[in-house]
């Protein structure tokens, strides 16, 4: 069971390279934010002359575009030093505490957990982007796979990008092996037709209408959905459910639960003049929550 104690949070604010990182954040937060303001008067600077040259050509429409774009570019320019700020800060942390809790941490370029068999019956198959951070990862004290992340998934709609999915990923190895695909997901209202895995019949609960009028459960054994789907799962996804969407999916040895949160881990805005220890705090906090919430599914769902 993975469990963390003031203790814990004690030993970390004392942890040598978190020290080393946090000792000098204001100098590094003071210089990066100055960077930032360069960048941004720079791009503003170059965007309105590239304009201004535009309109004198006649060519107002393209002036409008191309001020836009160097203007969009500028304030990406801009960002990357707090971004990166961001990363050298909470990094060590992050990492500090996850070897706390006998696992390990990686901020980004990892293969997602449990994702690839749960993506197409969850968010369907016609995503445009997916984007990973802030992996913890290991086994738990029966030495079955744990892990929890950071993900975003992205849909294209002709011009136009939106989220399907922002929030954190829990997966598990689970103790017995699933015979059926589950899969739920959130009501779909008059799109309930369309089946998110071969196969898959609609499970309904009569018993929990609030269940029902929030959920969706397909299985390809209908019956085993609903030896699975219990009361606490139920009430778990229900509780999950008031702060956002959840998808849930269960198929052989693994369960796959993401729930729509807000970006998680961070050491917070950095324009903010915050102390060391808040902001370790607001991290140590966050990860507490993550673990809680893994063993919680594990408990209903393993």
């Amino acid at each position: 069971m993975i469990s963390f104690t003031d203790q814990d949070y004690r030993d970390l604010c004392r942890a040598g390279a978190v020290q080393a990182e946090m000792g000098g954040l204001d100098e590094k937060r003071h210089a990066a934010i100055l960077r930032f303001w360069l960048f941004l008067l720079g791009g503003i600077v170059v965007a309105a002359a590239l304009a201004l040259a535009m309109v004198a050509a006649g060519a107002i429409n393209l002036a409008i575009w191309l001020g836009l774009i160097v203007l969009f570019f500028g304030i990406g320019f801009a960002m990357k030093p707090l971004a990166s700020l961001g990363r050298e800060i909470k990094t060590p942390v992050l990492g500090a505490l996850a070897k706390k809790g006998g696992l390990d941490y990686m901020a980004d370029g990892f293969a997602a957990p449990f994702y690839p068999d749960a993506r197409q019956a969850l968010f369907g198959k016609w995503l445009s982007s997916e984007s990973f951070s802030d992996l913890f990862h290991g086994n738990d004290q029966d030495g079955l796979r744990i892990a929890f992340y950071e993900a975003t998934l992205r849909k294209r709609s002709g011009k136009s990008t939106y989220v399907v999915f922002s929030g954190q990923a829990y997966a598990f190895q689970r103790r017995a092996r699933a015979s059926a695909e589950i899969v739920i997901v959130p009501d779909r209202g008059l799109f309930n037709f369309f089946k998110p895995a071969p196969g898959a019949e609609r499970v309904k609960f009569e018993c929990d209408p609030e269940f029902e009028k929030k959920f969706e459960v397909y299985a390809t054994e209908p019956s085993a959905a609903q030896l699975l789907i219990g009361s606490d799962v139920r009430r778990t996804l229900l509780e999950l459910r008031q702060a956002g969407k959840v998808f849930a999916y269960v198929g052989g040895d693994d369960a796959f639960v993401a729930v729509t949160g807000k970006n998680r881990f961070e050491p917070g805005g950095l324009f903010r003049s915050t102390p060391s220890d808040a902001r370790i705090k607001a991290m140590f906090d966050d990860v507490c929550a993550s673990a809680a919430l893994l063993e919680r599914l594990k408990a209903v769902l393993g």
